[in-house]
């Protein structure tokens, strides 16, 4: 089936009812789980390590970090700055190099989790993936690096950048941490959808989105390359939307927990792999990095980054899951 036809079925199923949206929903997320199997219980012991771990951790650490701020006379701004590039810069580098290892060797066992049959870029065209992938980098650099210290460092001059509670007994407990880390996801999810599909309106596209979308085929480097008007408006501003909200009610920890999670959600959704074991899996009306292949290689719907329920509410991913019935 095209895309023009998948479109045409997916408007035609849509004027002639259907389930109801409660019912559709349950259904798939029934289909999906079943089709992870074993590699949730992976997922779940990755979680609750996380979030088990990072209370410990911040218990063990944290002290140390309060003593190196006093120590040096650093402001708060310092610590938020350097701490967050380290975790910038430290996640997609580990990351894009376990994926390079992923890439280059092509173990079967990994690559049985492709999340589509197209030829890597790197085969399709080898001249044009050199030069992308000299620019993602270098993307990526200034994206990680110099755009966050420039955006940080404004809101400081203005007065304007919101200060997280760094003291040793507001250090978060695990059930502290998972729900105030769902309520960022739920925030930034929103804000993602909206900002994304901002982005695809055909008067701005060619300006701005249309960049990132040269990774027609989605690899871990690609999870940055963007334009820096969509990198500061479509990334910056829904990962720290929901920080903001509770400003002095969460701690740093937990932001920087967050941030890790952001990072990784975003490299895990451009990877080119469907890993059953990931714990994006396992929430609930979650995308998946196959739900963002299909947004890269069709270029149209599945805006949503955690949830998939805004694209669910709007019929935005209707097109994808024509795709998946028609591929089955």
């Amino acid at each position: 089936m095209t895309l023009s036809e998948a479109r045409k079925k997916s408007l035609s199923s849509r004027a002639g009812g259907g389930d109801p949206l409660c019912s559709s929903f349950v259904r798939k997320e029934k289909s999906r789980y079943e089709r992870k199997g074993y590699g949730l219980f992976f997922a779940a012991a990755i979680a609750l390590t996380f979030f088990f771990g990072v209370p410990e951790l911040g218990r063990h650490l944290w002290p140390y970090l309060l003593a190196w701020q006093e120590a040096n006379n650093l402001s708060y701004t310092a610590v938020l700055l350097t701490v967050g590039t380290i975790l910038h810069n430290g996640i997609h580098l580990g990351a894009n190099l376990t994926y390079w290892v992923f890439y280059h060797f092509e173990f079967p066992f990994i690559e049985r989790y492709k999340s589509n049959d197209n030829p890597w870029p790197w085969y399709e065209n080898p001249e044009r993936w050199h030069t992308l992938v000299r620019k993602s980098i270098a993307v990526l650099l200034f994206n990680a690096n110099v755009l966050p210290t420039a955006m940080i460092l404004l809101l400081d001059r203005l007065g304007a950048l919101e200060h997280h509670s760094m003291a040793l007994e507001d250090l978060p407990d695990p059930l502290t941490l998972a729900l105030e880390i769902t309520f960022f996801m739920v925030v930034e999810d929103f804000f993602f959808y909206w900002t994304h599909r901002l982005l695809h309106w055909r008067m701005i596209y060619p300006y701005i989105h249309k960049m990132h979308h040269t990774h027609g085929t989605t690899v871990g480097i690609a999870a940055e390359y963007a334009h820096p008007v969509e990198f500061i408006f479509g990334n910056m501003l829904p990962t720290s939307a929901g920080p903001a909200i509770l400003g002095a009610n969460v701690h740093l920890l937990t932001v920087f927990a967050w941030y890790v999670i952001r990072f990784g959600e975003t490299l895990d959704g451009h990877c080119g792999y469907e890993f059953s074991w990931s714990p994006f899996r396992l929430i609930p009306f979650s995308g998946s990095a196959e739900y963002h292949d299909f947004h890269h290689s069709a270029n149209v719907g599945n805006y949503s980054s955690f949830f998939s329920i805004w694209d669910s509410v709007f019929g935005t991913n209707k097109v994808f899951y024509e795709h998946l019935r028609e591929r089955d």
